[in-house]
């Protein structure tokens, strides 16, 4: 059933479709060059516009393959205030590298973490300084089509997979459906408890529960978040304390000195949490408050059958 919005934005969404169809029929018959490398190579992306789960699905990559592989991670560090390549440091800003990639380097520090909106020249420079690292995860780079990687990970969510999406702007597909067929395997974020397994032929499809890390918090909370879906951290922080209140930022949000002292202001005396990704942005600025973070990862179901066919993938 379409809504009105998406019947008056169909025609856009269906320009939209054939530009992207276009690009991607250009890349599938070889009119645009893709590099392929020596290192393997795994990309991890989703179909819709973002809130697939992708950061802590590398970070699983990282701790499931970090025992056998000298890993990198390249990023385009989405909304940083530089371009470039640059190497991912502990010390940088989020507004210079990005939030995810500096989230990224601060919990995985022996791992090699750059952005670069060049990924080729990105792998390049990474293989060249760094020649014994033999894996590389590529973030959000489902749609970057110049690189060839040996395994391709499509993310879509529980709630609204791309199945059931559209085209922009009439939906938050950034292509065609189609599309999960340059995929090697779908993974279904963000599962609840209890779920049902959604109709996805002809590809190898696993599913991921969101496992939440928590603080022990004795006192009423006051909840923020810069997600592409807030709803589902509120949720859990109602939950999971005492939630006296909760605002909500546009992803990616660059928070500053003057949104700390708001959430003060609204927080009075129950103690300030967020999630990591937005922990990473405001820990540089004077904060005269308790606040905690929490903790996101993937548990996916059936973990050892995924495992065992990433790495078949990988070394095949």
């Amino acid at each position: 059933m379409f809504s009105l919005r998406q019947i008056l934005l169909s025609p856009f969404a269906l320009i939209y479709g054939i530009i992207t169809g276009i690009r991607n029929f250009c890349y599938d018959h070889d009119i645009f060059k893709s590099t392929a490398f020596d290192t393997p190579i795994i990309s991890i992306g989703n179909l819709s516009t973002g809130g697939t789960g992708k950061t802590p699905m590398v970070e699983y990559l990282i701790q499931s393959l970090g025992h056998k592989y000298s890993i990198a991670v390249l990023s385009r560090g989405y909304r940083r205030k530089t371009s470039g390549f640059l190497w991912v440091e502990k010390t940088e800003s989020p507004s210079k590298v990005g939030d995810e990639p500096l989230q990224l380097k601060t919990k995985f520090n022996e791992v090699i973490v750059a952005v670069s909106e060049d990924r080729v020249d990105g792998v390049q420079k990474i293989c060249k300084k760094y020649p014994q690292i033999n894996l590389i995860l590529l973030d959000d780079a489902f749609q970057h089509r110049k690189i060839k990687p040996k395994v391709t990970l499509l993310l879509t969510t529980y709630n609204k997979p791309f199945v059931t999406d559209y085209l922009l702007p009439a939906g938050n597909l950034r292509e065609s459906r189609l599309g999960m067929q340059r995929s090697d395997a779908i993974i279904v974020t963000k599962c609840p408890q209890n779920f049902e397994q959604i109709p996805i032929r002809h590809k190898p499809i696993f599913y991921a529960i969101s496992s939440y890390q928590n603080p022990t918090v004795n006192q009423t909370v006051f909840g923020f978040s810069g997600l592409a879906n807030n709803d589902i951290f509120k949720a859990h922080l109602k939950e999971s304390y005492s939630l006296v209140g909760f605002k909500s930022y546009t992803d990616h949000h660059h928070f500053t000195q003057k949104d700390i002292d708001t959430l003060i202001n609204l927080a009075q005396n129950s103690v300030l949490i967020c999630t990591e990704k937005d922990w990473i942005k405001v820990q540089h600025l004077t904060i005269k408050h308790p606040i905690e973070k929490v903790g996101i990862s993937h548990q996916i179901q059936e973990e050892q059958k995924f495992n065992h066919w990433l790495l078949k993938q990988i070394e095949s």
